[in-house]
This record gives C-alpha cells, sequence and structure tokens, in this order.
C-alpha cells in the first residue's frame, strides 16, 4: 500500500521548492499546504459548499461587465446566475451598484456562511459588525488592513446581488432564487466617496437553506485555506469532493477535457493551455486530498474513480448533531 504521507512530494516536485527561494507569501503558502496535509483526517474542522456550487461557480476574477448586466455560467443541467441590484447611496440619494461577487473570498464567504446557517440549523445568521478582523482570521485570511477591506468588498457585493440557480430535472426546470442578505445598514459617514456595505445580518431564502441543509457538500477547511491563492483549485476541490465518491465502486467516469474545458476553463482561449495548466492544479489538491484517484489520459481526457471524501460521514453527522451558539465570537 502507498504511504500517502509521501504522495505530495512524490507527485508534485515542481510544487515544492527551496525554503529560501520562496518570497515570505510563499513560504506562507507552502506551511498551509504543509499543515494541512499532516492533519489528521478525524481532526479536520469543516466548512459547507451548496451542491449547486461544486457544478457551477461564481466568477472566479471580477468580470468587468457594465454595472447592471447579469453574469451567468452553465454545466450540463446546471446553470447559475448572478443579478446585481442597485443600492441607493444616503449621500447623493441616487442609486448605484456595488459589483459581483467573484474569487477565492466570495467562496470561502459563502461556505463560512452555509457552516454557521447548517451548524444552528438557522437561516438567520448574524454579523459581527464590531470584530470584523475576527471574522476575518476565522475564514483562514491573512491578518491586515487590506484583507478586512477585501472581505468586506465581497460580502458587500454578496449582500447586494440575487443569485438565481437552475436545474433541468426530468419534469422540467427548477429555479431556486437565493437573496443573499435581507437587510443591511450603509456607513457613508466614514468614506462617502467610496460607499461601504455591512449587513446587519444575512438571511438565506428558505428554499437554498432547506437545500443546503438536504445537500450540502462537506470540505475540508484547512484545505480551503491552503488553496486560497488559487480559485480553479478551490473550484476543482469542490467538484471532486461532491463528485468522486457518488461513482460506483469498479465503474469510473471519463470526462474528455473538451468537458472539463467548458466547466473550469473561462478564463482560457486555447484547450492546450487550460489543460497545461489545469494538471498542475490537479496535482495541488490532490496533494491535499489524498484519497482522491484520478487518472490522467494524456491528450484525452480524465478518469475518475470511486473515492473516500475529504470528511468521513461519521465526522460530519457528529459535528451538525451539536448546535453551535449564535455568538459572533464564534464565527
Amino acid at each position: 500500500m502507498t504511504d500517502k504521507k509521501q504522495d505530495p512530494i512524490a507527485d508534485t516536485p515542481k510544487l515544492v521548492k527551496k525554503s529560501t527561494d520562496l518570497s515570505p507569501v510563499a513560504k506562507r503558502r507552502s506551511k498551509l499546504i504543509y499543515e494541512a496535509f499532516q492533519e489528521e483526517p478525524d481532526d479536520r474542522d469543516m466548512l459547507f459548499q451548496s451542491s449547486v456550487f461544486a457544478h457551477v461557480f461564481l466568477p472566479r476574477r471580477d468580470p468587468k461587465l457594465p454595472l447592471n448586466e447579469i453574469w451567468e455560467q452553465e454545466n450540463g443541467k446546471f446553470s447559475v446566475y448572478v443579478m446585481p441590484m442597485p443600492v441607493r447611496n444616503p449621500v447623493t440619494h441616487e442609486t448605484t451598484y456595488l459589483g459581483l461577487p467573484y474569487g477565492v473570498k466570495a467562496r470561502i464567504i459563502l461556505a463560512t456562511l452555509n457552516t454557521v446557517a447548517l451548524k444552528t440549523q438557522n437561516r438567520v445568521i448574524p454579523m459581527p459588525a464590531d470584530n470584523l478582523t475576527e471574522f476575518n482570521a476565522y475564514m483562514g485570511f491573512s491578518e491586515g488592513g487590506s484583507q478586512v477591506n477585501a472581505v468586506r468588498d465581497q460580502i458587500s457585493r454578496l449582500a447586494s446581488c440575487v443569485i438565481r440557480m437552475t436545474y433541468d430535472g426530468n419534469e422540467g426546470q427548477e429555479n431556486i432564487n437565493m437573496p443573499i442578505v435581507s437587510g443591511f445598514t450603509l456607513f457613508p459617514e466614514k468614506r462617502p466617496d467610496q460607499l461601504m456595505l455591512w449587513p446587519n445580518e444575512i438571511k438565506l431564502s428558505q428554499d437554498y437553506f432547506e437545500n443546503l441543509m438536504e445537500h450540502a457538500v462537506p470540505l475540508a477547511k484547512s484545505h480551503l485555506t491552503a488553496l486560497s491563492n488559487n480559485v480553479t483549485a478551490l473550484d476543482l476541490y469542490t467538484f471532486l469532493a461532491h463528485r468522486l465518491h457518488r461513482i460506483p465502486h469498479g465503474k469510473p467516469q471519463f470526462l474528455a477535457w473538451k468537458t472539463l474545458y467548458d466547466q473550469f476553463g473561462g478564463d482560457y482561449d486555447r484547450i492546450r493551455a487550460f489543460r497545461d495548466n489545469f494538471i498542475k492544479v490537479l496535482k495541488l489538491v490532490k496533494s491535499l486530498y489524498t484519497d482522491a484517484r484520478i487518472e490522467e489520459k494524456g491528450t484525452k481526457g480524465l478518469l475518475l474513480h470511486h473515492s473516500a471524501t475529504p470528511i468521513a460521514k461519521t465526522q460530519i453527522i457528529s459535528t451538525l448533531t451539536i448546535k453551535t451558539p449564535q455568538n459572533n465570537s464564534e464565527l
């Protein structure tokens, strides 16, 4: 039997450099990956993502669309639409748009909100407006004012958008509207030139919350933190955590590069360039998700085999049967 404690180094030689060759940021990233790899499976904290966001994803980077334009992504039977909604500026009394949520932070913020809702079994989540640094640290982001502002910005974007998810089922199309925030407060007195939004509470829609209770995807928090500089790696990790354990034993599933390109390659003009980078991303993900059994089939695609999930089912049950107090300090 292969010793999994040696796999990341053996499988990803180009991802590991001498510590003296790394920048401070790269050293921190390497440390996070090493610590996540060394973590015992039963000791893993977890975050939860909606199963829909294991098929389709928020923008990976700022799409730079017209302020009122809808962003959408489709993958097979799943679609996601992110609709920006105007916010009234209390200083100028004009309406403005705060932009679309995107990138790593939007994904981890949403997973954090999902987790609090699941643990408390309450779709209303109070936000720690008086301690943003602590909220930021809980999600595993580095300290500093720029990081706090970046998180605040992404929550502002999530708050001012409506997300619609659709699924083409056997009996027609199912539509789930997900208004992330039902109420929020604007603080124009601090920076009138830069409208800053922070919600008093975040209320998940009833339909989304019920879907989350039934179909949430458990993810290792340390893995998300270690991958938090690579949005494609986060999306791939979430996809594999949801997909691999559903594949029947002895019946591997083949995914052609064209299929993978359609799902993950929106930032690439050519499939070949996407494939070359995606293989590196896959090796990074597998260095943490060591139970993932995936074969590369050259220029054809990938063969996915049944694999254990990053989080054991018994651990999920244990976590979600213990309600977490709705205390801001525990976010």
